[in-house]
């Protein structure tokens, strides 16, 4: 019999069964296809001498254990725990019981829970109440990324976490190995969030409303102004939970010119940082603090204020959206100016209301205009010059995304995420992508809480990848992959929150679910004589020690000397087929030889085959796994009706892989 050749298209097919992706890529891990071949996706090294990004330790809150007997109201102070600035009071009740407490300044710096003082006493005795402390510890999560270069060339990359906003000077014209800056500023606007308060997840809204303030789901709000909103629990409410508009909270950044302007989702402000007045402290890793957009000098009153994110246009307009609060409204400052919001004859400030049944989430910079997307529907802006500015079109009724980072794309190809699809926008309408792996993503994501979702583009290979947190994770652990160049999906595990191209800084940078930054797609090793990989490196064993490698360098093989063992480690990355047979699979086959076509170092690549006469085979045959002979022939032996192809590689190698060949014949019907 002729030699069988296995020809399996590009990209994965999850939409069915194992056996129903016959003669397809099925499932697989840090691998793309590119021009038609298998590959592994690039490296990836931590960004400069980026620390980890933690909390900065205020107390998140305090609750009555005890409440004692024989107070009077007074003050709250805390002890220990490294930290300091916390204050606040509390009241009693008529036996003198402590009944409510109020803090005042959370405080900054914790690291351990601090001791809760009253500063009166009973007496003491049994009587004496015990007030317990929570604080904010652990990894703040990077919830944005955006890069810019100054009219100098010079490199900037702001990195906005659910507590901070930072900066990363990728010019390193701050001193050799700078690292990234606290540029927070340290007070907020009255009535909002203090950002050393914010916590991972919200419920949106602050002021006055339908919610309470200072609920947790299990016990009424309170009475504390400006703090998260909770509904009281209703006892005919079986899950509260249910009722809720959960989010995390994400910011918007873009650049005016040379300076940034931000704004934090949960908090509200627009915030603005001048380069021109910029100084940077290497000690304390700080540089000089962003300040709101409508402090600044000559600024009109008419900045908006809780708003939900911010761009600038191509026309040179500082657009706002959700602006002051109101959910459905954009508002533009005139063009060119920092300071005018108040639209009057001689300016182009304006707004416009979206008669939409939704919320606006964010807002995407394309070249035919920008996109305003909400969470039942998407519009787009139409620049008509003075005296209306702008005018407003609805695109489409449905498909609003599940977060403002769930969108990405370049100035002419937009893709989003929405419940249960993928969507795109190419100039003149949105349609719905047609995915391959649709079944697998959301049988199992976590789409409890808007914003977790982040996408980013991958302009070298024209790729989108959404990273997404499947059922019960609260951070994005999964990722699903669409090549718009060539028109296939892949999936894989990786953990990471936040993505920036490679646009300004000339490299993708991706946020580690660890609180660390790392540049990615890293070139492989292409010296003449390979560099294998240093006797020091342990390979990780599951795919999240893997997201917090700090340096994974892709080279082509894996010396023995080095890594005797490396036949037993956790080959991490790796694509495995559906049901492979010959013909209507009738027949069986008996495989005595394979022939393959890769490109791999030693011990760089191997074969697995799995051998079944039916789908639900219960005892499946796995033949090897088999080294891919650098000569190209493979002997084996197995004799089946379907085989399953698993192509696999330790974490760290560079490898290419094209199409097999069976050396099969015809083995009858049983």
């Amino acid at each position: 019999m002729p030699l069988l050749p296995i020809k399996l298209p590009p990209g994965f097919f999850r939409n069915a069964t194992q056996y129903q992706a016959k003669n397809r890529w099925f499932d697989g891990n840090l691998v793309r296809f590119s021009e038609g071949r298998l590959r592994p996706i690039g490296g990836w090294q931590r960004l400069a001498d980026s620390p980890q990004i933690v909390k900065k330790g205020a107390v998140r809150e305090v609750t009555i254990t005890t409440a004692g007997a024989g107070y009077t109201a007074g003050n709250l102070t805390a002890t220990g725990g490294g930290g300091s600035g916390f204050a606040g009071t509390f009241t009693v009740n008529g036996s003198g019981a402590v009944a409510t407490l109020t803090i005042t300044n959370y405080g900054s710096g914790y690291t351990s829970v601090p001791t809760i003082n009253l500063s009166t006493t009973n007496g003491g005795g049994d009587a004496d109440a015990v007030l317990t402390a929570t604080i904010h510890s652990g990894v703040d999560p990077i919830r944005g990324l955006h890069s810019w270069r100054l009219s100098t060339g010079a490199r900037y990359l702001a990195v906005g976490t659910v507590q901070s906003l930072r900066l990363w000077d990728g010019s390193q014209s701050a001193g050799t190995n700078a690292p990234i800056y606290d540029i927070t500023p340290a007070t907020v606007p009255t009535g909002n969030i203090k950002f050393t308060d914010q916590d991972d997840f919200l419920i949106p809204g602050l002021g006055y409303g339908a919610l309470e303030y200072g609920g947790n789901g299990s016990t009424a709000g309170g009475d504390t102004y400006g703090t998260p909103r909770f509904p009281a629990v209703d006892p005919s409410v079986t899950d509260p939970d249910a009722f809720r508009d959960n989010f995390a909270s994400v910011w918007s950044m873009d650049n005016f010119g040379d300076d940034l302007i931000a704004c934090h989702s949960g908090e509200g402000t627009i915030w603005y940082w001048d380069i021109s007045g910029v100084s940077f402290n290497n000690g304390n890793q700080t540089a000089t603090a962003v300040v709101p957009l409508k402090d600044i000098n000559g600024n009109d009153g008419n900045c908006p204020v809780n708003n939900v994110g911010v761009l600038v246009t191509p026309e040179r307009h500082i657009m706002v959206l959700g602006a002051g609060g109101q959910q459905r409204k954009i508002a533009w400052g005139s063009a060119e100016s920092l300071t005018t919001f108040g639209p009057t004859l001689t300016n182009t400030a304006g707004d416009i209301e979206l008669s939409t049944k939704g919320r606006i989430v964010g807002g995407f910079k394309t070249r035919y205009g920008v996109l305003i997307f909400t969470t039942s529907d998407v519009w787009k802006t139409n620049y008509l010059g003075p005296p209306y500015v702008y005018g407003i079109e609805r695109l489409t009724e449905g498909g609003g995304p599940v977060g403002m980072k769930c969108i990405a794309g370049s100035a002419d190809f937009v893709a989003w995420m929405s419940r249960g699809r993928f969507w795109s926008f190419t100039g003149g309408y949105i349609k719905e992508l047609s995915c391959d792996v649709a079944d697998f993503v959301f049988s199992d994501i976590n789409l409890d809480v808007e914003g977790l979702i982040c996408a980013g583009h991958n302009p070298e290979f024209g790729e989108i990848t959404w990273f997404y947190p499947k059922e019960g994770d609260s951070v994005c652990t999964r990722y699903v992959t669409y090549s718009y160049r060539e028109q296939h999906w892949v999936t894989g595990e990786l953990e990471r929150t936040a993505l920036e191209s490679s646009d300004a800084l000339g490299y993708p940078v991706w946020a580690g679910a660890d609180g660390y930054l790392y540049r990615h797609e890293m070139d492989p090793d292409t010296t003449s004589t390979p560099i294998p990989r240093d006797v020091t490196v342990t390979a990780p064993t599951t795919n999240s020690e893997l997201s917090g490698v700090t340096n994974r360098v892709v080279a082509k093989g894996v010396n023995l000397t080095k890594h005797p063992n490396v036949a037993s480690e956790a080959h991490l990355c790796y694509a495995e087929s559906g049901a492979i047979e010959i013909g209507t699979g009738d027949n069986l086959y008996s495989v005595k030889q394979i022939i393959s076509d890769s490109d791999a170092g030693a011990n760089g690549l191997r074969l697995k085959v799995t051998v079944a006469d039916t789908p639900d085979d219960s005892n499946p045959l796995v033949k090897g796994p088999y080294t891919l002979e650098a000569d190209g022939y493979t002997d084996t032996r197995f004799i089946g009706r379907q085989a399953l192809l698993r192509v696999e590689s330790p974490f760290d190698q560079e490898w290419r892989f094209g199409e097999l060949r069976f050396d099969a014949t015809a083995a009858g019907k049983r």
